[in-house]
């Protein structure tokens, strides 16, 4: 998912304020892949060239191509980056919780980040609309970050053999249900923000599918519903 805002001004690791000049190219970058957007919502990435994003910036080719490697970039960079912060999510979740629950928090508080910003997540969804089906394709995860996070989903559980074919059948139907669930947003009227559509699409995987639709009904004593 694309972003309109800069990288943060601090630093992760002294908390030192990044200098002037990445600053610069922070926004640089942020410009470009806002111009981009709007020309692929208005005409169609296929038919925007890298010439005319840097026209509508401003720029040169020479400095589009210093500060992005290519016009695919400017739809799939802010995923792909997306892809480890899930992992990272989930990592940092409480080991006491609910497997299947860690997993849709750490996948909802990427989508959640986008809630706000109505304008961008529109342009970007009709901008993907328009590109070739292998760049819409784009997966949730990629097979190095799916194993990874199918490797720390099995420690919470156990560490067992065992373990690893539960958290690789959790891991992964939860990714597929939410793919899904992307590909409707993206080929749809986007009746529903992507967060609530994913939210629904992880429900079904961890309580059933009955559960994004009706409510569960009420057992009665002697066990017939």
């Amino acid at each position: 998912m694309p972003t309109a805002h800069e990288e943060p001004v601090l630093s992760d690791d002294t908390r030192a304020p990044i200098p002037l000049r990445e600053r610069q190219r922070n926004a640089l970058r942020a410009e470009i892949q806002q111009a981009a957007l709007r020309l692929f919502a208005a005409q169609g990435f296929d038919n925007v060239t890298t010439e005319a994003i840097a026209e509508e910036v401003g720029i040169s080719p020479s400095t589009f191509f210093r500060h992005v490697p290519s016009k695919e970039h400017l739809l799939l960079g802010a995923t792909q980056r997306g892809r480890a912060q899930i992992v990272a999510n989930f990592q940092a979740r409480p080991t006491d919780e609910d497997v299947a629950a860690s997993l849709s928090a750490a996948i909802l508080a990427r989508t959640a980040q986008f809630l706000d910003d109505d304008e961008t997540v529109e342009l970007w969804r009709r901008a993907m609309g328009s590109a070739p089906a292998e760049l819409r394709r784009a997966s949730l995860l990629s097979r190095e970050d799916c194993d990874e996070l199918i490797g720390a989903v099995a420690q919470r559980l156990d560490g067992t053999v065992a373990a690893d074919l539960r958290a690789g059948v959790l891991v992964r139907a939860a990714v597929a249900a939410v793919e899904y669930a992307y590909e409707w947003w993206l080929t749809h009227d986007r009746a529903e923000p992507l967060h609530t559509l994913t939210e629904r699409a992880l429900l079904m995987v961890t309580e059933g599918l009955g559960s994004a639709t009706t409510p569960a009904r009420r057992t009665r004593k002697g066990g017939r519903s």
